[in-house]
């Protein structure tokens, strides 16, 4: 089991705007595609506008192949053409994470 931890950085006052077209146009359709999000949190306290997004997955190999079927999906290229357009973001990292020995998530 692996977990994509992505972290998404908007610029000042777009997270409201980049949140609400996440919602609506980019979250169904990962839904599809990767299953439900393990979890997904903006910054209270710290680095403000921020999201963070874990998403679990069986393998590296199970990750491509979902990310790759919805890559290929025409929708999802014109929802992040919209993001990169509307110039939301300011920076976008992710990490591929394994739970250590002792943790198994959800237990």
């Amino acid at each position: 089991m692996i977990f994509d931890h992505r972290t998404y950085t908007a610029k000042p006052n777009m997270l409201p705007s980049f949140l609400k077209l996440y919602e609506d146009v980019g979250l169904p359709m990962q839904r599809q595609y990767l299953g439900e999000p393990f979890g997904f949190f903006q910054t209270h306290i710290g680095d403000l506008s921020r999201t963070v997004h874990l998403w679990k997955y069986d393998s590296l190999a199970d990750r491509e192949a979902r990310r790759d079927q919805m890559e290929a999906d025409p929708e999802w290229q014109a929802y992040r053409r919209k993001v990169i357009d509307t110039d939301y973001l300011a920076d976008m990292r992710n990490q591929i994470l394994k739970p250590v020995s002792f943790f198994i998530p959800g237990k």
